[in-house]
């Protein structure tokens, strides 16, 4: 069924196109967004041309796999709603893992900016085929403010023929089957290029802690682990809410454990140097004891808790990540 939308940014600039008529709702649940707003690959065209810079249009695919399934240069920015993980591999597929991009919402408030927009300008989402990656990217937008998030429902490829000697072809709508323009030749400065692959203080401080954990006590961190791979492990919200909420009300206590631990053992090696007693060594060594035991005792915690909220299943596959994360980190340190 087809509805009419005008949106309010429409209305305020008087855009003479008219009404913009939307596409189907997607059947499936998971391809429905809050808003309800959908656009085939031709409409979200007509609405770029009549509104021009008043919206802000994205693609929102890998931009590897833009490389080499090509880009239209009338979309605004390419900002991908998921990443390969070349360090993860995917539990279920022989592929590598696809991890959501965690500056996707910074990432897009800063190309409003960066165009004069706020969160009520119109927003059409465009993912490979329409609802694997364009709907569940609204998601990140959600209670945030935003206003007008269409999704093209057709994506860029569209969708695969079912029969015939070209099955599994994607030539089913879509952008490129509409004869919309677009091309192999990519336009740099609409490509995605984060500022996040480079060593940023805030994650130089957080590879520290984790080393100096690691030193402090070998047990393995479940959590950053678990939270990396959360799509690889099929992690609801709520669950995610729950690791979270635990991780927050008992990090500063591991922490202080761990800095704790690595200033005894400096004050143990001065205190050996200057020649200190005995007692006070000992000393030392016993209060080192305790805060390695209190640090212990977290991180069974952790594990303990993370084992009544993920299921078996999930807890068996966070076992074989955390399993090949040591491997890496085993084989890297053998190479030095």
């Amino acid at each position: 069924m087809k509805y009419t939308l005008i949106t309010p940014l429409i209305l305020a600039a008087c855009i003479s196109a008219g009404t913009l008529q939307a596409a189907d709702v997607p059947k499936k649940l998971e391809r429905q967004t809050t808003w309800g707003l959908y656009v085939d690959s031709q409409e979200v065209a007509k609405m770029k041309k009549d509104l021009g810079d008043k919206m802000l249009f994205i693609d929102v695919r890998d931009p590897i796999e833009i490389m080499f399934t090509g880009f239209s240069d009338v979309v605004d920015i390419n900002i991908p709603y998921k990443i390969a993980d070349t360090t993860a591999w995917n539990q279920k597929k022989p592929v590598f893992n696809m991890a959501i991009n965690k500056n996707f919402e910074q990432d897009l408030e800063a190309a409003l900016k960066a165009r004069g927009l706020t969160k009520e300008a119109p927003i059409a989402i465009m993912c490979r085929s329409g609802g694997t990656r364009g709907a569940p990217a609204t998601k990140l937008l959600e209670n945030k403010g935003y206003k007008n998030v269409y999704v093209v429902t057709d994506g860029f490829e569209g969708g695969k023929v079912k029969k015939g000697e070209k099955k599994n072809w994607r030539l089913k709508n879509g952008w490129k089957n509409a004869g919309l323009p677009w091309s192999y030749k990519l336009n740099k400065d609409k490509m995605y290029m984060p500022s996040s692959t480079k060593i940023t203080p805030e994650m130089a401080k957080k590879a520290a802690f984790i080393s100096k954990l690691n030193h402090a006590n070998p047990m393995p961190n479940y959590m950053p682990v678990a939270m990396k791979n959360a799509e690889a492990l099929k992690l609801n919200e709520e669950q995610i809410t729950k690791l979270k909420s635990w991780t927050s009300a008992n990090k500063g206590k591991s922490k202080a454990a761990v800095m704790r631990i690595i200033e005894l053992e400096n004050e143990i090696a001065t205190a050996s140097m200057k020649g200190e007693g005995k007692e006070t060594l000992m000393n030392k060594f016993s209060e080192m004891s305790e805060m390695r035991m209190k640090l212990a005792a977290s991180k069974t915690a952790c594990r303990d808790n993370m084992r009544t909220i993920l299921t078996t299943e999930q807890w068996d596959t966070l076992v074989g990540l955390q399993a090949a994360t040591k491997k890496k980190v085993v084989e890297k340190h053998a190479s030095l």
